[in-house]
């Protein structure tokens, strides 16, 4: 099945949709739709192959205890396709319960939700808030129209930043993929992690990395996302033991060599927890694929 001949069900969830496209600092925080996340969840699914799953789930149920509790709770994410979140979701509902699949709250690019309709009526399904990236502000060369952009990406990402405090203390789960863009084999620095993360990190009492292996969406070569193309894979998710934000950080900071960025070390070391997990899970997800192939 291809994204492109999913037009019925795409109008339909673009139907369940009432929102402005245009962001300002007054709607950073967005409301999803739950027809369209059950819509979506099924579509998913039928892209996951038999023992597709989150691995030490145990970690998510504590987490959601702790963000009950008061406890501010962040997720730090591997991001690879379109479908990481609505999977993740997905399992979370299954393994679960659906309270806890969405207590989850993620931070989004503004590119995702305004773009095309495929993509923005993914991302606009899910409640989510709602920032400017700044690899967009690294892209723009001509300083007069950096200055306009600017004019528009900080009281947006400061008022996105007031949202994630107030959620964060009342029982959501925020969730951010840390590269800020979706992995493409022939951009490595798209798994690159960007700076802001070490904000996240150090204002966070409880961190969770989740790594993910196997792809139902893969990136098309070309870098257009309706071009990329469902295909039936072994997702498995694996989640890290909670650690604390602060003390991570802490940790990092010390361990940065002379010379070296620390914040940015922060980050990198962030990325290379994902990277250990995902090294670790990957062998062992190929030969469980291989054995379900052959059956």
């Amino acid at each position: 099945m291809k994204i492109s001949d999913l037009n019925e069900q795409i109008s339909t969830m673009q139907a369940n949709l009432a929102y402005d496209y245009e962001f300002s600092p007054e709607n950073v925080y967005q409301l999803g739709n739950t027809e369209n996340r059950e819509i979506i969840g099924r579509l998913v699914e039928a892209f996951l192959l038999p023992g597709s799953r989150i691995d030490n789930v145990e970690a998510l149920v504590e987490l959601r205890k702790r963000s009950l509790a008061g406890e501010s709770c962040l997720i730090l994410a591997e991001h690879y396709s379109n479908f990481d979140f609505p999977i993740l979701f997905r399992l979370m509902e299954k393994q679960i319960n659906p309270e806890t699949a969405a207590s989850l709250l993620p931070i989004r690019g503004m590119k995702l939700s305004e773009s095309t309709p495929i993509t923005a009526v993914f991302t606009r399904s899910y409640d989510t808030i709602v920032i400017y990236p700044s690899r967009s502000l690294d892209t723009i060369n001509d300083p007069n129209e950096l200055e306009k952009v600017r004019k528009i990406s900080v009281p947006i990402n400061h008022a996105a930043m007031r949202e994630m405090i107030d959620k964060k203390l009342n029982g959501r789960i925020i969730t951010v993929f840390p590269a800020g863009t979706r992995y493409r084999p022939w951009d490595p620095t798209s798994k690159k992690g960007v700076r802001e993360i070490h904000s996240y990190v150090k204002t966070f009492d409880n961190v969770l990395f989740l790594a993910i292996n196997g792809n139902a969406l893969p990136p098309h070569s070309s870098d257009d996302m309706t071009r990329d193309e469902p295909t039936k894979d072994l997702m498995i998710l694996t989640c890290s033991d909670i650690v604390s934000g602060r003390r991570f950080r802490k940790e990092a900071e010390s361990a940065a060599p002379d010379g070296v960025d620390p914040k940015q070390y922060v980050v990198d070391q962030v990325m290379q927890a994902l990277e250990d997990i995902n090294l670790r899970v990957e062998p062992k997800r190929l030969e469980e694929k291989k054995k379900l192939l052959r059956n």
